[in-house]
């Protein structure tokens, strides 16, 4: 399947050098001043302890990559900022895990291909052997096995931080709750790209939540009663036409504020 241009087919080095993040990339979207460059908000990042104690050279790599993870256009960061403010990022593993698959090819693999396949044949244990193979059919013949290896341990442990797995040295599927809020703000966020609506059953965010669809169908049904969308669906397609009276209000007050 032909994939939106919002799908990225590279590979980020911020999944090598950052992996997950949360609390970091939480105190970033808070703090960034899209006013300034990215320079000058990594030397902010460092003099106000945007991550905690850590290095003013480590501020600046956090901070040049959660700006290529997060900052996919002004509108859609002040969106992502309102967001947090407003739900108080309850859902936010939810908000990283979607950055990161717009952002990673590798880790998109991950999570809506290997994960998904797996789940849905109700196998929820990640044998290492097993996951690295699969992500050995995806890199470039090139890549070492040492290379491999450290590729496999940043997937498998960003797929930890964000919550779709549990474990520190055995690693299992699980698949944590989802708010309409949530999936609102990533459906609208798809849309500004022309990547939403209808295009939303099938894709890599659809498979990557780890949900059947009827799971999904009571979250949409909540999303339609907050004024989200209009749901034409059912446990067999999920279809809706994007209409968000509730959303886009507060998504334009993050752009006016």
């Amino acid at each position: 399947m032909s994939l939106p241009e919002c799908y990225k087919t590279s590979h980020s080095s911020a999944l090598n050098k950052i992996s997950g993040r949360l609390r970091e990339g939480r105190e970033f979207i808070l703090a960034f001043e899209p006013s300034r460059t990215v320079a000058e908000n990594a030397l902010l990042a460092f003099q106000n302890r945007w991550y905690g104690n850590v290095s003013e050279k480590k501020c600046a790599e956090l901070t040049r990559h959660f700006y290529a993870r997060y900052h996919l256009g002004r509108d859609n960061f002040a969106g992502l900022r309102q967001y947090l403010l407003v739900t108080g990022g309850e859902n936010f593993p939810w908000i990283n895990h979607f950055y990161m698959l717009l952002n990673d090819i590798y880790y998109r693999w991950a999570a809506s291909d290997f994960l998904a396949e797996r789940y849905e044949s109700g196998l929820l244990e990640i044998p290492r052997a097993t996951f690295d193979r699969g992500l050995k059919t995806q890199l470039p013949e090139s890549v070492g096995e040492g290379s491999l290896t450290r590729y496999a341990q940043n997937l498998l442990t960003a797929l930890r931080d964000n919550g779709l797995l549990e474990g520190v040295v055995n690693k299992r599927i699980i698949s944590p709750a989802l708010n309409a809020d949530t999936l609102a703000f990533m459906l609208y966020s798809l849309s500004q790209w022309e990547a939403g609506g209808q295009n939303f059953d099938h894709s890599p965010l659809f498979f990557s939540l780890l949900k059947p669809r009827e799971f999904l169908v009571p979250v949409f049904s909540e999303g339609e009663r907050m004024g989200y969308w209009d749901f034409t669906g059912d446990r067999e397609r999920l279809s809706f036409n994007l209409s968000y009276p509730s959303l886009n209000d507060w998504i334009n007050r993050g752009r006016r504020s």
